[in-house]
């Protein structure tokens, strides 16, 4: 019985973390996509990206950033203008233990052009 306990609370501890590294992971590559497509949509002139955030995490953020072209003479966003997307996420850990080892929550965010 003392074997067990002293082996099965390691091995649930990294069981446990590799889950949440495998979570931080999706919620990362999710970010990751999301601005790139809303860049992308921004760039083809759907400058709100409104369908973008439907598969993002709860309580990610979504801003734009226009560069304008000067020589268009135009003060809105054209096609074809630089489109900077930045998507935002703080992925709050599930499993307390590992919460407290890496402060209880993460910032995850991503630059697209």
């Amino acid at each position: 019985m003392v074997e067990l306990t002293l082996v099965c609370i390691p091995l649930l501890v990294i069981l446990f973390g590799i889950i949440e590294f495998g979570l931080v992971m999706f919620d990362k590559v999710t970010v990751v996509h999301d601005a790139r497509e809303a860049a992308r949509l921004a760039s083809v002139n759907d400058a709100g990206a409104s369908d973008v955030l439907d598969d993002a995490p709860a309580g990610s953020t979504l801003t734009f950033t226009c560069q304008l072209d000067p020589s268009s003479g135009n003060a809105t966003a054209n096609v074809g203008d630089k489109i900077i997307a930045h998507v935002t996420y703080t992925h709050d850990f599930f499993t307390p233990l590992i919460g407290t080892l890496f402060g209880g929550s993460i910032d995850l965010s991503s630059n697209q052009r």
